[in-house]
């Protein structure tokens, strides 16, 4: 529908028309240069050389920026006065070389355009008609190509694709999987043709790679891959299956993952509507010096709406709209002559701003009298799953603790129906209460029931807030595991020299301190088999007239091997604090002006662990292990030996993660031997003695963390 509402073309002849024509243009040129240019548009792309320029688009000409660079953190900021901001994201990801996200605000007459930084990096900036374009050269992504292209051999562009693989998400997302040999490769993304092509500048594609894939078989919206070589760049197509679908990237290191989110029509059709939410149908609109009043009608008559005008709205307007929707030449003419809508079903009342605030407030207004006089009733609602304390303190607003750290206990309540005692909420902070100023609520610990009293609508509002509180937690099942492997090793090698007066036929084997009456010991190294391990061998070596002189040759070898395997298992609610220890406590004596005091020392295994499921089924938990155990014994008591860890760890539910680990190995030699003779070649060894000791002890601690099923929360 187009109007045309142009006065000069009847009586006063066409020279008048021209007049009043051109008359109408410069009003209309005067009213654009009197309007704020606004940024409408960000766009990103990635350029050979490895750059990545910044496209910013503006509704007007661009404006040339003041620019400053911070160090730490590295940001590039571009300040632009008297320029609006008319972007529908605050924060745009980038993720591309060393340009992490973009942040755009405004504020002060200004909008600032943030660009954050992974380093220190180059940038040029160039104004062109409505487009400023900014290019930032990554001078660390060329450092680590050329570092990379030197070791390579064979490789002329210095970083490649190593693998290209897909996997399935847990709620049927598409994810492509590309590990890259660089983690500071370039990537252009973008959606062309309904499929969404990743181009991978200066990126060589092994020919094994360059293929396509056929993913139906797993029931996401990607249908196919394609990879293939562009010259010095690599490209991969990837085909949807389906319209209804968003995407996103995101690398770690060097896996580069581009994941596709099924939709259904009406998020789709959502996300249409954020992008650009005006979806009436399109007009054209050309005025001269029109009433307000009678563009209002004209709408009304185009759309079939019912608008009702207030008396105070008046003025003329001079608009020029070409293939605009109704409902965004609407907002536009509002905007202009200070006006606002409120519209309930069908009908759409236009007023001042002014007026339609001091309408509100006189609806805020009676709203509030009719909460001071309406009758207030009392409702009784049971509890199945938690405390009525702990509602009760929600739906107060009453937190107990002391500055910024909540102890997380509930202040304890009178137990009869009345106020909460004043001594039992000493150091509680107040928090935004759901129930009314004229509100109460009361519990009965007995039965665990809520005595609300306040409106009707407020009791509405309490019931819903209950509802969600009092659930069934789901249960984790903590299974831990502490081992301690030891394996020890010893050898000893000792020789005995003595001499004897011959009292009988002469004697071989056997021990000298065993058979022979000594006369004296030259050589008195020994192994230690005194305690019935290892063994010796006695040998005559001399003999001279009635004197004898016997060798003993002893040995000593000593293994031990030992794991000790200690399995705690606890069961504990949502964020629910849990310990189980099992042990002995070990007495010792103190003395003291009172006496000789007896106190214990505590040898225990002990599991404490707080649990908390995500949305997504891990487990996040705060845990601490220790394993003491009673050690050598001191002239002060006997010592304990300490094992502990403590550590914040998540984990899948059912996986198993080693928390920690201590490895220790002692190896020692001792050599014992006589002076001189000791060093001899060949003889010293029977001048000497040689223990060789080996000892090896690992701690592991495993934790298995598991969500009980049968426990889980209602929907």
């Amino acid at each position: 529908m187009f109007y045309d509402d142009v006065a000069g073309k009847q009586g006063n002849g066409w020279k008048i028309f021209h007049l009043g024509w051109l008359l109408g243009w410069f009003m209309l040129i005067s009213v654009g240069n009197a309007q704020e240019v606004k940024l409408e548009d960000l766009e990103f792309k990635t350029l050979p050389g490895d750059k990545l320029q910044l496209n910013l688009r503006f509704d007007g000409p661009a404006v040339t920026p003041k620019t400053f660079q911070t160090n730490n953190p590295a940001r590039i900021v571009l300040d632009f006065p008297g320029v609006g901001n008319a972007l529908d994201k605050k924060n745009i990801p980038i993720n591309m070389g060393v340009v992490t996200n973009v942040n755009v605000v405004k504020g002060s007459g200004r909008s600032r355009v943030v660009i954050n930084l992974i380093d220190q990096a180059l940038y040029q900036i160039k104004p062109q008609g409505q487009e400023l374009r900014v290019t930032i050269e990554n001078a660390g992504a060329l450092k680590g190509v050329a570092g990379s292209a030197n070791k390579a051999k064979g490789d002329v562009l210095g970083q490649r694709i190593e693998k290209i693989d897909f996997r399935r998400g847990p709620h049927g997302e598409g994810r492509v999987l590309v590990h890259l040999q660089n983690p500071n490769t370039l990537v252009d993304l973008k959606e062309e043709g309904g499929k969404v092509i990743a181009t991978f500048l200066n990126t060589r594609l092994p020919r094994q790679l360059a293929k396509k894939l056929d993913v139906t078989d797993f029931a996401t919206p990607v249908k196919a891959i394609t990879a293939f070589s562009d010259g010095k760049k690599t490209r991969l197509v990837i085909i949807p299956n389906t319209s209804n679908y968003d995407y996103l990237s995101y690398q770690s290191d060097r896996l580069l993952t581009i994941e596709f989110r099924p939709l259904t029509r009406a998020e789709k059709e959502q996300i249409k509507k954020k992008k650009f939410p005006y979806t009436g149908q399109r007009l054209s609109l050309n005025f001269q010096d029109i009433p307000v009043r009678s563009v209002l009608q004209i709408l009304a008559d185009f759309t079939g709406l019912n608008i009702i005008a207030a008396d105070s709205v008046k003025g003329n307007v001079t608009l020029r709209l070409n293939n605009v929707t109704w409902d965004q030449a609407l907002d536009l003419i509002l905007k202009a002559k200070g006006l606002g809508k409120r519209k309930e079903g069908k009908v759409v009342w236009i007023a001042p701003l002014d007026e339609i605030i001091k309408l509100e407030k006189k609806e805020l207004e009676h709203v509030q009298f009719k909460e001071q006089k309406e009758p207030l009733k009392t409702e009784i609602i049971q509890l199945n799953y938690a405390k009525a304390a702990d509602v009760m303190a929600v739906l107060k607003g009453i937190q107990k603790g002391s500055g910024n750290q909540a102890t997380g206990t509930v202040p304890e309540y009178a137990t009869n129906f009345t106020e909460p005692s004043t001594g039992s909420v000493e150091g509680t902070v107040a928090g935004g209460s759901i129930l009314s100023p004229r509100g109460e609520v009361n519990i009965d610990p007995r039965t665990n029931i809520l005595i609300v009293k306040d409106t009707p609508s407020n009791l509405e509002a309490v019931r819903k807030l209950v509802a969600r509180l009092d659930r069934s937690i789901r249960q984790v099942l903590i299974e831990s595991r502490v081992v301690i492997a030891e394996d020890n090793f010893a050898r000893e090698l000792g020789v005995k020299l003595g001499i004897r007066k011959q009292s009988g036929d002469v004697t071989y084997g056997g021990a000298l301190s065993d058979t022979l009456d000594t006369v004296g010991t030259i050589v008195d190294l020994p192994a230690a088999v005194g305690s019935g391990a290892g063994g010796a061998f006695g040998i005559a070596i001399f003999k001279l007239n009635d004197f004898l002189m016997r060798l003993e040759l002893s040995a000593l070898q000593a293994e031990n091997r030992g794991d000790v395997v200690s399995m705690p298992k606890v069961v504990t609610q949502d964020q629910t604090q849990a310990s189980i220890e099992q042990g002995i406590e070990i007495p010792f004596q103190s003395v003291s002006q009172n006496g000789t005091q007896t106190q214990f020392k505590e040898a225990v295994l002990k599991l404490d662990v707080t649990p908390h499921i995500t949305p997504d089924n891990n487990i996040v938990m705060n845990l601490m292990v220790k394993k003491d155990a009673a050690g050598d014994i001191t002239p002060g008591g006997i010592a304990i030996n300490k094992r502990q860890i403590q550590t914040t760890v998540q984990v899948a539910d059912g996986e198993t993660v080693v928390l920690g680990g201590v490895y220790e190995r002692t190896k020692n030699k001792k050599v014992d031997k006589v002076p001189f003779f000791g060093d001899l070649p060949g003889f010293g060894f029977f001048f000497r003695k040689v223990r060789n000791e080996d000892q090896k002890r690992e701690l592991l601690i495993f934790i298995t963390p598991k969500i009980l099923r049968q426990a889980a929360a209602l929907p």
